[in-house]
């Protein structure tokens, strides 16, 4: 039986590495305005592993974390001011959608579509929620059709 303490240095030792991961974004989103401190990256990683913890879900790496935000600072609708929030909506999002259509679409197609939502309706989190949700009910349904 592992110990609560080599539990509890594993998992300090994996926060530590996957903030590291996520402040390195900052170089290629600093051209864009857009950076990330500390504190905001403590928080996209408790959000995060709130939402896996509510969605069932286990995740080793933060790849798709850092795949949202490459996405999203690139994106002409990201703002600064929402920045964190918006990463962490689109975390949900897509943690909702590997649930609902099963895992049986890829990370990055999944990422992908989310993109595509978020960049069509101008980064209005709200309607690439409803879309997301109107993407998983004809997916579920094996329903085909333009989002």
């Amino acid at each position: 039986m592992i110990s609560p303490i080599i539990l509890k240095s594993l998992n300090s030792s994996l926060q530590i590495m996957q903030e590291s991961e996520i402040l390195e974004l900052n170089e290629k989103s600093q051209i864009y305005g857009l950076t990330l401190n500390k504190e905001d990256v403590q928080e996209i990683i408790n959000s995060r592993n709130n939402t896996l913890k509510n969605y069932g879900r286990i995740e080793l790496d933060i790849n798709v974390t850092k795949r949202i935000i490459e996405n999203l600072y690139k994106s002409q609708y990201t703002d600064k001011d929402d920045y964190v929030e918006v990463i962490n909506d689109l975390q949900e999002i897509f943690y909702y959608l590997k649930n609902e259509t099963l895992d049986q679409i890829s990370d990055i197609e999944i990422i992908e579509i989310i993109d595509e939502f978020y960049n069509n309706c101008s980064g209005r989190v709200d309607i690439v929620q409803e879309k997301s949700e109107e993407f998983a009910k004809k997916y579920r349904w094996g329903i085909d059709g333009e989002m």
